[in-house]
């Protein structure tokens, strides 16, 4: 299984379940697979529109779709019926509500930064300084004055 990393927009998380010794460990994400897949079920033309999916009263039923789709990267076998009753287990509406937006947040962190969906910041600039080029000089070596 993958572990979880906050920093590749994934939000992991341990349940126990009655009966069992060790609680199950679940990784949620939306990762580009995953984003695509949003696409495709909500019948988006980009995934700017996701915000509207939630608007102000999203239905229970989109809730736990989206929760599915963030927890197929990790556990591809997942189904509806299961992640509702992960969403259960987390605590219900308002914890998988969450869960969601951290993830989209996580998936989007300029656009969080921002408040609004935009275009990626470019890559910074290296900066200038000798390299190992024909005109460099030694390591260590100093220029003639």
């Amino acid at each position: 299984m993958t572990a979880a990393n906050s920093h590749r927009g994934r939000l992991g998380f341990d349940l126990p379940f009655e009966g069992e010794a060790e609680p199950r460990r679940y990784v949620f994400a939306f990762s580009t697979n995953a984003l695509c897949v949003l696409e495709e079920e909500f019948d988006l033309d980009n995934i700017s529109e996701l915000q509207d999916v939630l608007g102000e009263r999203p239905s229970l039923r989109k809730i736990r779709k989206m929760f599915r789709i963030g927890l197929t990267d990790c556990h591809p076998d997942m189904s509806d019926v299961e992640a509702g009753q992960i969403i259960d287990a987390i605590g219900g509406l308002e914890p998988s509500l969450e869960m969601i937006m951290r993830a989209v947040t996580t998936a989007f962190p300029e656009a969080a930064e921002s408040g609004a969906p935009g275009p990626r910041k470019p890559a910074p600039k290296a900066p200038s300084a000798r390299g190992t080029g024909r005109n460099s000089t030694s390591a260590g070596a100093r220029p003639k004055t």
